[in-house]
């Protein structure tokens, strides 16, 4: 582990308060290009989700229906109706995205998948990192809009289900993490930054209440003019 981790992982509340939670409620409204690329417009345009801190588990409401609920797991996904009953279920849910490109349509239970290990990622992190089977070293800084920042480089386990193995967080002078660039695999590879706003303290651990993704170029700047993904945040509620 590296300095910056420890400073990071500081600036975000410290290891102390994290190791007393076990579960992270927000409310989100998901917008941007990319869910109308996939057919799904609207599907987390206003969602609690739940994610469960120290195993891979998210859990959706309202989804697809009100009052039901979607649930991620890494090795499954499943809708259940207001009664608590399946009404649709995927097991190894990566495997379904073999071959998909950027506008290959996706089913309900892909988004769920996605939304699911995306958020899970989101919120963990940069705690996540102490966990065994991740790999953090401190590549180069970046310098962008007249900043600098510190970068960690992050290869994930192949225990988790995320985006990609290898992905690089930007810290500030803070601590704060600022941008987060990854590759898309399930959505066939592409390079993508992904941008931190609006940090504030919910409950003792610091998380933005904004997002933005946007394409990668090959020279490693973002093309803003084309956003994928803006997700905006109401609330945290920490247990």
């Amino acid at each position: 582990m590296t300095d910056l981790l420890e400073e990071t992982i500081a600036a975000h509340g410290g290891r102390q308060r994290w190791a007393q939670l076990s579960s992270i409620t927000t409310h989100a409204r998901w917008s941007g290009t990319f869910w109308a690329l996939k057919q799904q417009p609207g599907l987390f345009s206003g969602i609690d989700m739940t994610a469960e801190l120290h195993t891979q588990r998210v859990s959706i409401t309202p989804f697809v229906h009100d009052r039901w609920r979607g649930v991620f797991e890494r090795d499954g996904v499943r809708i259940e109706n207001a009664g608590g009953e399946i009404e649709e279920e995927r097991g190894n849910p990566r495997a379904s995205f073999t071959g998909h490109e950027v506008r290959t349509p996706w089913d309900h239970l892909h988004a769920l998948y996605f939304g699911g290990y995306t958020m899970w990622t989101y919120l963990t992190v940069p705690f996540v990192f102490h966990e065994p089977g991740f790999t953090v070293t401190e590549g180069e800084p970046w310098t962008e809009h007249g900043q600098t920042w510190r970068r960690l480089q992050v290869t994930f386990p192949e225990t988790i289900a995320t985006h990609n193995a290898e992905q690089v967080f930007y810290v500030d002078t803070d601590g704060l993490i600022k941008r987060h660039d990854y590759t898309a695999e399930v959505v066939g590879g592409g390079l993508v930054s992904h941008y931190l706003h609006g940090h504030k303290e919910f409950d003792g651990i610091v998380f933005p209440t904004l997002r933005q993704v946007f394409p990668r170029q090959p020279d490693n700047q973002a093309a803003t003019e084309l956003m994928f993904i803006q997700i905006e945040f109401d609330r945290y509620t920490l247990s």
